[in-house]
């Protein structure tokens, strides 16, 4: 809405000014004279603050959900973006290696990236753990949510949490 406002105003002065400038000139000077009096000019940058204000205002506090939608048997099924998130990350923390999950999802056309970051315990087998993953988001995306265009699974390790492993032969070396 703001940014509506916003373009408007920009729009008309803009257009206002072109026309004055070089169709009507004597339109120009009556602009000019309402730009220089104190009372138009504080009007109109009354009106240019407070456009771009509200556009900013909406942008803070107005959150518009994204949906991906789908084709099922029967129409068109949309799930927002939040929920498939939230999905993932459920999924994510059924591995006890997971200790916890962030995901963002790259919509393009007719596919869907997914982009996870997870923290890990330290002692795990990495790319064992994380191709794992990658196919059991794949799976419960696809059988749950029904949604069958998935692109890429990509899944960047963020932190190692915890000690190092003790290796056996440490274990060995100590008796």
């Amino acid at each position: 809405m703001g940014s509506i406002i916003t373009n408007t105003v920009l729009l008309v002065v803009g257009g206002c000014l072109i026309y004055g400038n070089t169709i009507d000139r004597e339109f120009g000077a009556r602009i000019s004279q309402v730009f220089s009096s104190p009372v138009g000019s504080l009007a109109l940058g009354g009106v240019m603050v407070a456009s771009v204000l509200l556009g900013w205002l909406t942008r803070l506090f107005v959150k518009k959900e994204k949906f991906i939608d789908f084709q099922s048997e029967d129409g068109t099924v949309g799930i927002s973006t939040k929920a498939i998130k939230d999905f993932i990350e459920r999924v994510g923390k059924e591995f006890a290696a997971v200790k916890s999950i962030d995901s963002r999802l790259i919509h393009g056309k007719g596919v869907v990236d997914i982009a996870i970051s997870v923290k890990v315990l330290s002692g795990n087998k990495i790319p064992e753990l994380t191709q794992v993953l990658q196919h059991r988001v794949r799976e419960s995306v696809r059988e749950s949510l029904g949604i069958e265009g998935i692109g890429s699974i990509t899944v960047k390790v963020a932190e190692i949490i915890g000690d190092p492993a003790k290796h056996v032969e440490d274990d060995d070396k100590a008796e």
